[in-house]
Order: structure tokens, then C-alpha cells, then sequence
């Protein structure tokens, strides 16, 4: 039987972000996939304009519980959560996925915190109390916030591996129910400097020993790479042996594919533009297919933190 995992997220007609990029490279990569859209959008903001509407906090609810879980009984081997716009659909929700990891230890929940990016908050300012909430009290198996949704929930300014280092120390005393958390796309860099690479780190609960990856930027920013990586990671990292999990090696692996990915799109679009573009919309997931059917050698050395 295939692995069954209930994936939480926004949801666009057209592009790549959310439910979008995760759902296909999942499904290609062995998990049946149910899809709950928190949103419904004609395409993502990034595009500068779209049309769409929010899920009601009760509907969503209803579904989980009185649908899939009352209703047809399902048995989830993993939930995945990411963007949740709305403060009350957040704590229902929240509420919901705490009582079901509660009652069956089997599910492991992956949770993109989905605050901001950049310094700049996508979501109503109230929900930074709600997710450090759920963080406190949820058995959340593994969190993926990027650098500034790490500094909102810990309250560290990231500006060096030692700032990053203590912003995970921090994390592991303020959330000691979070068993694995993943940073992404830390970058350092004074104003007006070019950044060649970003940093990405991860580190275990039980063992805190953190390590960092140095990953090469591409000259170009890319939506939905975030939602993808998170999914990949769920893939990477559940699918190892339970009895001999390791994060550092599933984070490489992942880091090794999305890169590859990414170049891939990159490639593409400058194949198919006079220049290449410094922000790309949506990406070649289709096109990519043979690369997320493939196992990727890892790229990368990862570094004690």
C-alpha cells in the first residue's frame, strides 16, 4: 500500500506554490496524496494581482474531522502543512492535527511555518502567538521555517553561523516537542553585497547536533520552491528506516534534487526568453519529471554547526 499523507496548503489554478508543488512530486515519488486547499487562487501573489478566496476555518475543519477522519476513517502515515492566511482555520486546524497525532503516534506531521519571508510578514501579525503555540504544545515531527520565520519564532536575528546556531538552541528549548527542525535559505551578506550562496541547516531534537549545508545561488528568485522542498523532505526523510532516521542525509538528498530542479527551470526559461528573468514565477515540475524520479546522489558536505 502506498503511503498516505493529508497535505494542507494554498492552492493556485495556475503555477506552482502550495499544494501545487507538492502534490504531483509526491505522487510521482510513491504517496497518495489528499489535498485540502486552504486557499483558492487564480494564480499567487507574487504574480502582483490574482483572484481567488479563502476556505471558511469551519469548512475546513468539517472536512478533516467529519470527512476524512470521521467519516471514512482514514489512516494518515504523514501531514503536511503550509499556508494557513486565516487566524481562526489556523487554530482549528492546529487543534484538529494535535488530537490526531495525539491519538495515533504513527502520523508524523511536517509543518512549513508560513509567516514571511524577506522581513516582511504574509499573514496577519496574531498568527505569530498561534504558531508558536502549536509548536509548544504539538507533536510537530519536523519544522521547516525559513531565516526570517526562524527569527520571528525565536526571537534571534540571524547574521552568522553563530547567530544561527544560537537561533537553534533557542528553537530546541522554546519548542522541546519539535523533534527535527530544518532552516532554509539563510543568507548573509552586508547591504549592497551579492549573495553566491545560501546556507541551510537542520538539527535534531534528541541528539542536537546541528550541521549546515553552503548551497550555490542561482542568479534568480523563485516561487514555490519553499513548499517544494518541505514535500521533498516529508519524502526524504519518512521514507528511511524509522529505526535509523537521519536528517542531515534526507536534508542533502533534498537540497541535491530541488537545486537540480531549480537549474532546470532556470534553463529552461533561458531557453525560451531573450534574457533571463531575476524572478521566476512558477516552476517546470512537469518538465522535471525524470529528475524527482530519480534518486539524487547528494551534492553537498555537510558541515558541523
Amino acid at each position: 500500500m502506498a503511503r498516505k499523507v493529508l497535505s494542507i496548503q494554498s492552492h493556485v489554478v495556475h503555477g506552482y506554490v502550495g499544494n501545487k508543488a507538492a502534490t504531483f512530486p509526491l505522487q510521482y515519488r510513491g504517496w497518495d496524496v489528499d489535498a485540502l486547499n486552504t486557499v483558492q487562487f487564480s494564480n499567487h501573489p507574487g504574480y502582483g494581482h490574482f483572484k481567488g478566496f479563502r476556505s471558511e476555518a469551519s469548512d475546513l475543519q468539517g472536512i478533516i474531522e467529519k470527512g476524512l477522519l470521521g467519516g471514512l476513517d482514514i489512516q494518515y502515515d504523514a501531514v503536511l502543512t503550509g499556508y494557513l492566511p486565516d487566524i481562526e482555520g489556523l487554530r482549528a486546524i492546529g487543534k484538529t492535527l494535535i488530537k490526531l497525532c495525539e491519538k495515533d503516534h504513527r502520523v508524523k506531521w511536517v509543518l512549513d511555518p508560513v509567516l514571511g519571508d524577506n522581513g516582511k510578514l504574509y499573514v496577519p501579525e496574531e498568527a505569530i502567538p498561534v504558531y508558536r503555540d502549536i509548536l509548544t504544545h504539538g507533536a510537530v515531527y519536523l519544522a521547516t521555517p525559513n531565516q526570517f520565520e526562524m527569527e520571528v519564532l525565536t526571537g534571534v536575528q540571524i547574521c552568522d553561523l553563530a547567530s544561527l546556531k544560537q537561533s537553534i538552541q533557542q528553537f530546541h528549548e522554546l519548542y522541546p516537542r519539535v523533534q527535527n527542525v530544518v532552516v532554509t535559505s539563510v543568507s548573509f551578506h552586508s547591504a549592497g553585497d551579492s549573495i553566491s550562496e545560501l546556507i541551510c541547516a537542520c538539527s535534531e531534537q534528541e541528539s542536537r547536533r546541528a550541521h549546515y549545508f553552503k548551497v550555490p545561488k542561482i542568479d534568480a528568485q523563485f516561487s514555490g520552491s519553499g513548499d517544494l522542498c518541505s514535500a521533498l523532505l516529508l519524502d526524504s526523510f519518512l521514507t528511511q528506516n524509522p529505526a535509523a532516521r537521519d536528517l542531515c542525509a534526507a536534508l542533502n538528498q533534498v537540497l541535491s534534487l530541488v537545486d537540480s530542479i531549480l537549474l532546470n527551470t532556470f534553463e529552461l526559461y533561458k531557453a525560451s526568453i531573450a534574457a533571463p528573468p531575476l524572478k521566476i514565477n512558477d516552476l517546470r515540475l512537469i518538465e522535471s519529471r525524470e529528475l524527482l524520479k530519480q534518486t539524487t546522489a547528494p551534492k553537498y558536505v555537510p558541515i558541523k554547526l
